[in-house]
């Protein structure tokens, strides 16, 4: 019996320790599934419920490690995405903490790229009060809020905010947490054109309307008796035909300006030699240079390569770019035009110069003197019957021969306009 009894026992202390192993086992697996390690473990050779639930683990732990691939590729995608998208995006939660934002709108908010954001109160990053009050309208129950943010001082940045609601289940899936997702999109450029828009049509009929008025009261005058005045009538008359060639030339620059950025101008590109044109134009104005006591200096190298380009439309280019230098120097003041070939990473290109030692361009209005009827000096400028559109034909000729043009200048000491064009192949 004590034999039987301990053969028993023995027996069954073998059972449990095995049983006990696969339960151990089990066990580990489970853990290791929570920890994030989704590798199967071995079949169980002895079948019974323990091998069911073995393989029921297994089942388990290969949807899951499904799932959570899937969740992370889908999480990568949708933080690349967010990375690399122009507009400015943010999470805001219900206590007004920011717990995401992207590139874009750390860089609106001039935030340091490794500095932490999530968790920090929205008050501390956004220092809008417009559009922490939109935000917060969205928090107290709003569904959608709209406004827009202006930036910068020098550079002005124009933003639409769009703040929707965000309701997210709580950890007992009754309780509703809620949030705000911020969307900025930058309409810096729309205002812009907005703003030159409005700029144009008001410049447009000033520009009309000075010459109209003149022409019509000085024809009044005439017709009200001056005609017969012999001292006076020339004069009138001659006035009149002067605003009358205002009206025409200021009517053939908006033309061609139409033209040129409609893309209707045809260029008749071939090699050009830029010494050549230069000297032409110069020629051309010399009598206007000795009637304003202005030197005009050349440096342009003879073995300066020739530039691909029209030679009619480069010709304008120069004009305009010297009538523009001999209107703002003033008398006893120099002029020069130099040129000189540059690597311009694709391909080699020729950079002209022409400099004065004029009254300069303050540095805040460099950005807009390519605009149409933009001045520097209005009064100096129709005073030497400019229309306030050499500029902006010059910009568009220079950029349809494939090249640019940009401004160095300094109140007081002078400016230089440089543009490029391709060298001929």
């Amino acid at each position: 019996m004590f034999l039987v009894l301990g053969f028993i026992a023995l027996v069954a202390f073998l059972a449990s320790r095995r049983f006990a192993a696969r339960v151990d086992a089990l066990a580990a697996f489970s853990r290791r599934i929570a920890s994030g390690d989704y590798r199967a473990i071995p079949p169980d050779p002895a079948r019974g419920a323990l091998a069911e639930l073995g393989d029921a683990l297994n089942a388990m732990a290969r949807r899951l490690d499904q799932t959570m691939r899937s969740l992370a590729e889908e999480r990568n995608r949708s933080a690349a995405i967010l990375a690399s998208m122009a507009e400015g995006v943010a999470v805001i939660d219900e206590k007004e903490r920011v717990i995401f934002c992207n590139q874009a709108f750390r860089r609106i908010f001039a935030l340091e790229a490794t500095a932490p954001a999530d968790g920090r109160p929205m008050i501390e990053l956004i220092r809008e009060p417009g559009l922490l009050e939109i935000v917060r309208r969205v928090l107290d129950g709003a569904e959608v809020e709209t406004g827009e943010i202006e930036r910068g001082t020098v550079t002005r940045q124009n933003f639409r905010a769009t703040v929707s609601r965000l309701a997210t289940s709580g950890a007992d899936r009754e309780s509703e947490q809620v949030g705000a997702a911020l969307v900025l999109h930058d309409i810096s450029d729309l205002r812009r054109l907005e703003r030159v828009r409005r700029d144009f049509v008001a410049n447009v009929s000033h520009e009309f309307k000075t010459p109209l008025t003149a022409i019509q009261g000085f024809a009044e005058t005439l017709l009200g008796g001056a005609l017969e005045d012999e001292d006076h009538n020339r004069r009138f008359v001659e006035i009149i035909r002067n605003h009358s060639s205002r009206l025409a030339r200021l009517t053939d620059d908006l033309l061609e300006l139409s033209r040129i950025e409609a893309g209707k101008t045809e260029l008749d590109s071939r090699a050009v030699g830029v010494r050549g044109i230069a000297m032409a134009c110069v020629e051309t104005m010399r009598p206007r240079l000795q009637q304003g006591n202005l030197r005009l200096d050349l440096h342009l190298p003879a073995d300066l390569p020739e530039v691909k380009a029209d030679p009619r439309r480069l010709r304008e280019i120069l004009q305009n770019l010297l009538d523009n230098a001999m209107q703002y120097t003033p008398a006893g003041g120099r002029i020069w035009v130099e040129a000189a070939s540059a690597n311009g990473g694709d391909a080699d290109q020729v950079i002209v110069t022409v400099g004065d030692t004029g009254i300069g361009i303050p540095q805040a209005e460099q950005q807009r003197i390519f605009e149409r009827f933009y001045r520097v000096d209005a009064a100096r400028s129709r005073e030497a019957g400019g229309t306030g559109l050499g500029l902006a034909i010059t910009k568009h000729l220079v950029e349809s021969h494939g090249g640019r043009i940009w401004v160095e200048s300094e109140v007081g000491t002078g400016s230089k306009f440089s543009f490029s064009l391709p060298v001929a192949l």
